[in-house]
């Protein structure tokens, strides 16, 4: 492990789900019907955002649909480790005020054999585990100290050059109890 510095910029942005969209709608009687089992999707062939987007129900034409809130931006530095083997990467800081998430400690990763699915960990008072995956569904429980909810994570894209230039890019959409959306943009930099 090495001692690094991690700058940390966020933008969040709330915004209204198309009804009926995949993300809340209830599943038809065709999608519970049993079916062979697809190819999963090659690791090399990430699907693009307007992909994502469309397949969600949102127009990616659309800068501002109906219902969206402005964005919210926020700026971190924490001292931090740097922790890399010969299979994974992962690196450690502490939460501050700024986050809301004070006294956490927040470990992102990746196995170095597949650096565009990367997870979240944090412990302490705010204690959950998120998987960035581009285009995959995650379901996520995210526990608080007042209260555990769940919570749908699906990433639009993942950027990931953290070995080469020391930058982490996360691009994801929530889903909080099948209704509340919210977009966040996480750009990381790592530096000795």
């Amino acid at each position: 492990m090495r001692p690094v510095r991690i700058y940390i910029e966020t933008e969040r942005q709330g915004i209204a789900l198309p009804l009926f969209s995949p993300m809340v709608g209830f599943p038809s009687s065709a999608d519970l019907a049993e079916e062979e089992p697809e190819e999963p999707p090659r690791r090399d062939d990430s699907p693009d955002v307007e992909e994502i987007l469309e397949s969600l129900g949102f127009d990616p034409d659309d800068p501002s649909p109906e219902g969206e809130e402005e964005p919210e931006k926020s700026y971190f530095f924490a001292e931090g480790e740097l922790n890399v083997t010969d299979g994974r990467v992962e690196i450690t800081y502490e939460e501050g005020v700024v986050t809301g998430m004070e006294g956490s400690t927040t470990t992102l990763g990746f196995d170095r054999a597949s650096p565009s699915s990367v997870t979240m960990f944090r412990t302490g008072p705010v204690d959950t585990a998120l998987i960035f995956e581009p285009g995959v569904r995650h379901i996520c429980v995210y526990h608080t100290p007042f209260s555990a909810f769940e919570i749908v994570v699906c990433a639009l894209s993942v950027q990931n050059r953290v070995l080469e230039s020391g930058e982490l890019y996360l691009d994801y959409l929530t889903e909080i109890h099948g209704a509340r959306t919210e977009r966040c943009k996480m750009k990381i930099r790592i530096e000795s």
